[in-house]
């Protein structure tokens, strides 16, 4: 009930279509459905402009390649497209019903995408209730389930972004340690062969995914008499292992077909490119989405790891998590493009859903287990909260900080000054200490527009002679401004530079932060610290943008303090 309330709590307030999932990565997941099943065109893919056009689905067209051959083809794998596709055609139908653009796009494919991921979560939890189940109590398994579903990222991109490919990954991997727990209990051709197909369905939503062969591979070897055991059972049913590699080749066949048909090979090179030997520590640690950082839940997911050395699955999870975890942090784009925490490790919570369980088994009989329960109620507050902060933009999608985060962290109305902390590291906190030395304020309004007026200079003084004060003795400016634009400043920014003896010391402001209001007057304000030696030093402030928008700026103030 939480994910569903979600999803109705951050339906766009403006959009083409209400709710508008099906855009930039989604859009690239989605793809070869309406091409395949709407468009009958696959190869050219001339349908896409005016598709985009019309839904505003994507700032530019990264989803798919041209090739030589004239074709496009798309970037992105099409497993997510598989799983999508019962609730497309049941939205293709709603919209020929209901009179909506059978166009692959409009509001019931939107719904659909949204009743898809609601879906697959139901059924991955369901599976995972199963699966902790067989080792654990209910307790802990409801603490467990309750901690991966409302403490992790896991509910924005079920609830929210749920055309992204997380969620679906998610169910894949609970289906498949649900397999593989019955295959060692009693083998059968079906279940090898279902291993294989959820293996191969995983590689074509997302390539990384071949780190699922583990789970099966190394289930029931945590211990010198288990794995003579498995192997044993292995080598009875050897011909299992050739069904599980056929259903592994039927779950890719799909995609190797599309890329055939479409490039002429069965193989194409879709452009990710890794670091294995200088990887991106930051994406567990960095304060722009930090793992541990943004969902610190995932910290007792590790520290569960030495309590779950007993059970079955303990080697599975084990080099199934550092080899996972080193795949993630390095990809070359680290960020992941605009997320909340480290959405690509998000379908492993599935897998360290069983450390976590473990970590609170052994902890719950302790003196403490209250204090845990109190850990647990917080760390499901943090995140929801983070949650509800990230989609008002409080949270940024990627430009986040260590000191932005402070200001913001627990915070439900950040004033425009703590805002501006997500551009400069310079605050000051004691303002009334401060005598005010001189005040200007502009007296009309500035317009810039990329394009036609793409910046305007608001401000230039020599410190010694601001409008007759001699500012020299300033340590501080404090520049405010009202800005009013069409659908958010984007890429806009005001500037304060101070040029002295050739040195220059420079700081930007955005010109919309998380609490602004589209087509309302907004109020900017930030800090700017005086080099102590630059007593005949040049100021300029300045706007600038590469946004095609009017943006409007106005009652804009310089403060000097001493």
């Amino acid at each position: 009930m939480v994910m569903i309330t979600m999803r109705f709590m951050y339906l766009p307030d403006t959009a083409p279509v209400r709710p508008q999932v099906i855009t930039w990565d989604a859009l690239g997941y989605y793809l070869i459905l309406p091409a395949t099943i709407i468009y009958q065109d696959v190869k050219k893919m001339e349908w896409l402009e005016p598709i985009v056009e019309k839904y505003q689905s994507t700032g530019s067209i990264y989803q798919v390649n041209s090739i030589p051959n004239g074709n496009r083809v798309m970037k992105y794998l099409i497993g997510v497209s598989i799983l999508y596709s019962p609730f497309f055609i049941v939205g293709h139908l709603a919209a020929g019903l209901m009179n909506y653009p059978q166009d692959g796009f409009s509001s019931p494919y939107q719904v659909a995408v949204c009743v898809a991921a609601l879906c697959y979560a139901f059924m991955g939890l369901m599976l995972l209730r199963r699966i902790l189940l067989s080792y654990f109590n209910d307790q802990i398994t409801m603490i467990t389930l309750l901690l991966v579903g409302l403490a992790t990222n896991y509910s924005q991109y079920v609830s929210v972004d749920t055309g992204m490919s997380h969620g679906y990954i998610f169910m894949l991997y609970t289906l498949l340690i649900w397999l593989t727990i019955r295959w060692h209990e009693r083998p059968a051709i079906r279940t090898a062969f279902g291993i294989g197909i959820v293996i191969g369905l995983g590689v074509i939503s997302r390539p990384t995914e071949l780190v699922m062969l583990f789970i099966p591979l190394l289930y029931a070897t945590h211990s010198a008499v288990s794995r003579k055991g498995k192997w044993n059972l292995v080598k009875a049913n050897i011909y299992h292992v050739a069904y599980a590699i056929a259903g592994g080749i039927f779950g890719i066949l799909p995609q190797i077909l599309y890329w055939k048909y479409v490039t002429g090979n069965f193989i194409y090179d879709v452009g990710s490119k890794w670091n294995f030997l200088d990887p991106h520590w930051r994406v567990l640690f960095g304060w722009e989405k930090g793992w541990f950082i943004y969902t610190p839940v995932t910290i007792l997911m590790v520290i569960g790891l030495w309590f779950m050395r007993k059970l079955p699955l303990y080697r599975s999870v084990l080099i199934f998590f550092i080899l996972n975890t080193w795949i993630v942090i390095a990809w070359s784009d680290w960020q992941y493009g605009a997320s909340y925490s480290s959405r690509a490790l998000i379908q492993s919570y599935a897998i360290m859903s069983i450390p976590l369980a473990a970590f609170f088994q052994s902890q719950l009989n302790a003196r403490w287990k209250y204090g845990l329960y109190l850990l647990t109620a917080f760390l499901i507050f943090l995140n929801l909260f983070q949650i509800w902060q990230y989609n008002n933009s409080i949270i940024h999608y990627q430009d986040m900080n260590r000191r932005y985060y402070s200001a913001i962290f627990l915070n439900p109305d950040p004033t425009p000054l703590e805002m501006s902390l997500l551009d400069t590291d310079e605050v000051l906190r004691n303002e009334e200490d401060f005598l005010n030395i001189h005040k200007w304020m502009s007296s009309g309004e500035y317009a810039i527009h990329a394009g036609i007026k793409d910046s305007v200079i608001i401000y230039t003084a020599v410190l010694q002679d601001v409008d007759g004060y001699n500012v020299s003795e300033a340590s501080w400016i404090h520049i405010e401004a009202k800005v009013k634009s069409a659908w958010g400043a984007f890429d806009s920014k005001l500037t304060t530079q101070i040029i002295d003896d050739g040195s220059i010391k420079q700081r930007s402001v955005r010109l919309q932060n998380g609490i602004s209001i589209v087509n309302e007057w907004n109020q900017i304000e930030y800090y700017f610290k005086i080099p102590g030696d630059s007593a005949d030093g040049r100021l300029l402030i300045w706007a600038e943008t590469r946004s095609n928008q009017d943006i409007r700026i106005k009652d804009v103030q310089v403060t000097f303090l001493k």
